[in-house]
């Protein structure tokens, strides 16, 4: 097939150089004659067991390395195609692998029952060393999947994308260009091996024929990690001896971050950040701060893309970052939103999946985000919705967290006033995956009041903004008050006529008059003032939506009810009926809503009262 399959990559270098080595784990050493060695067994062991068509498809339920780059290269060779799915996590729907390769530790949450062969590393042992370890290749057909790579699952449900032998050899030519390893490189790869970050770095170093180092235990040359990981091997002051080249994936690195990264380095070393979502098999575009024509202001709001990998391509369509994979083909959308000023770099903008709606709007978190990073009281922030509020979720640069307010007077002016978030929210660290994305998905939503808050701290876990609603609700509810106090016998002439009745039980209806008037003000109030307070109790939107209309009913029907019910003739029985079944019977209506929405915490949990 043109460019050859991927494990011929491999096979390549164990020809060249057998005793160089290939891997190097917490548990294991492995040439790379050594590691060909233990993948013919097991393709041998799996054609056995299985004939494979061209590109079907292995599950390898396991992470556990150097095994977990045996069973790749084993089912390659074997002819098949694989879908490394972490133990912890399900099989994609539709995934439809012939066969499993696991461990007998994970064998009974990943087998499905479905009869489908499986070959345990661990105890299958025996009879897999048993087959020879002489050179083994089952020649992949031209355009058969080589792998299905798993999306990070950050904005939703993981999502297989197949790729092709044709892809990730093109891949890997691209990223050779760039990266420039050498056999002498000995490179250390921080993401889990279900991964598409994993799987871009097992090529790129196996193909250069360098050493892939899995455990920070051993000397590195080349570091393939995430923003986390490379603070924590360059912001200590001292970085590893020898240590040449940075590349940095998974979340985007913003600018200021890849500076003050990049003076941890050696004069001559080189720190990239590279962008490759799965649907171009990782490999998209690379930045390092030698492509920016000229020094940033601002430098913490801006992330770079920087230049597409050779071969492939960037373009920017209504505002979003539409990749061509390496070697050509249609070109796919990444979801990512982007703008380049000429022939400058890519510069990230956020992604579509991260804005939400908050009242009727649309908001741009990621605006939001890069406006809190400039605080310097601020090391990370992510902004997220929750019951119908903007959440700030913010990880401090230093022990103490800037408060809510400070952090609401630094957005005034960057961003618009309705995109300040409600809550404040400090946190110790962000939730991430194993590519070293932040996991929105698992950011926990605050307490709408804490202690805290209701005492008037800044500091607390959960400040809410403001007592906005409220003023609103008073400032609506004074006028009406007034208003209607003045409009009733001008609706109702005589409704308000106490001219008959005694002194001390016309004070008494005096009251009721009034309290029928400041009740229909509260809920005139209410009805443009409650639904945030509402919202913020975390109730389904819409049984809050119905709750909030039925309190507003509840508290401004009085006022027209009581008027009209004592202008009707007692035996009028037409009007009668009429009044009952406007107001009477909806109130009954609107009594159960509110009661359903007050209990729908205790309705969830059922008589064991959980949560």
């Amino acid at each position: 097939m043109p460019g050859g399959a991927l494990h011929q990559l491999f096979e390549d270098r164990v020809r060249t150089e057998p005793d160089r080595t290939a891997v190097i784990t917490d548990r294991a050493r492995l040439s790379y004659r050594q590691l060909d060695a233990r993948a013919n067994r097991l393709a041998r062991h799996l054609t056995e067991i299985i004939r494979l068509p061209a590109g079907g498809l292995v599950a390898i339920r396991t992470v556990r390395t150097p095994d977990v780059l045996v069973a790749v290269l084993g089912v390659l060779k074997a002819g098949g195609a694989y879908a490394v799915v972490g133990p912890e996590h399900t099989e994609p729907p539709g995934l439809d692998a012939r066969a499993l390769v696991t461990h007998e530790a994970h064998l009974a949450h990943v087998d499905d029952g479905s009869g489908r062969p499986v070959i345990c590393l661990d105890t299958d042992a025996a009879a897999i060393g048993a087959h020879s370890g002489d050179p083994f290749d089952e020649p992949a057909a031209i355009g058969a999947q080589a792998a299905v790579l798993f999306t990070a699952g950050t904005t939703g449900a993981r999502r297989g994308v197949p790729v092709s032998h044709e892809l990730l050899r093109a891949a890997y030519d691209a990223w050779a260009e760039v990266y420039r390893l050498t056999g002498d490189d000995q490179v250390l790869v921080t993401a889990a091996p279900d991964t598409t970050e994993f799987n871009g770095g097992w090529i790129r170093t196996l193909g250069a024929g360098a050493t892939l180092v899995l455990t920070r235990r051993e000397a590195f040359t080349v570091a393939d990690t995430d923003p986390l990981g490379a603070a924590s091997l360059l912001d200590g002051g001292t970085e590893p001896p020898g240590l040449r080249l940075v590349a940095i994936g998974g979340e985007r690195l913003r600018l200021d971050e890849q500076v003050r990264l990049g003076r941890g380095l050696a004069p001559g070393a080189r720190l990239i950040s590279v962008y490759g979502p799965t649907e171009v098999a990782g490999c998209g575009t690379w930045f390092e701060t030698g492509q920016l024509p000229g020094p940033v202001a601002d430098p913490e709001r801006h992330a770079y893309l920087g230049r597409p990998f050779p071969g492939c391509e960037a373009r920017i369509r209504k505002g979003q970052i539409w990749l061509t994979p390496p070697g050509g083909g249609d070109a796919v959308p990444t979801g990512d939103l982007g703008q380049q000023d000429g022939s400058g770099p890519l510069e990230f903008r956020g992604r579509m999946a991260h804005r939400v709606t908050v009242d009727g709007r649309t908001v741009d978190t990621y605006r939001v985000e890069t406006a809190l990073a400039g605080h310097p009281g601020v090391g990370e922030a992510v902004v997220g919705e929750g019951a119908g509020r903007l959440i700030a979720y913010v990880l401090p640069s230093s022990e103490s967290a800037p408060g809510a307010w400070t952090l609401r007077t630094h957005l005034t002016g960057a961003v618009p006033p309705a995109d300040i978030p409600h809550t404040v929210v400090p946190i110790a660290s962000l939730p991430r995956n194993s590519a070293g994305k932040v996991d929105r998905t698992a950011l926990v939503r605050p307490p709408v009041r804490s202690a805290a808050s209701r005492n008037g701290s800044k500091g607390g876990r959960s400040v809410p903004s403001d007592g906005r609603p409220v003023v609103g609700l008073l400032a609506v509810a004074a006028p009406v008050l007034i208003a209607s106090l003045f409009l009733t016998n001008v609706f109702w002439p005589g409704s308000t006529d106490l001219s008959g009745v005694p002194g001390p039980w016309a004070w008494l209806f005096r009251g009721l008059y009034l309290a029928e008037s400041l009740a229909f003000a509260v809920g005139v109030g209410f009805l443009f003032g409650g639904r945030r307070l509402m919202a913020s109790r975390r109730r389904p939107k819409g049984l809050t939506a119905a709750a909030h209309l039925a309190i507003v009913w509840l508290l401004v029907s009085w006022w027209p009810q009581d008027n009209l019910y004592r202008l009707a003739d007692k035996w009028d029985w037409p009007r009668q009926a009429a009044l009952v079944y406007t107001f009477n019977v909806p109130l009954m209506i609107a009594a159960g809503v509110v009661a359903a929405w007050a209990a729908w915490g205790g309705l969830k949990s059922g008589p064991q009262g959980g949560k």
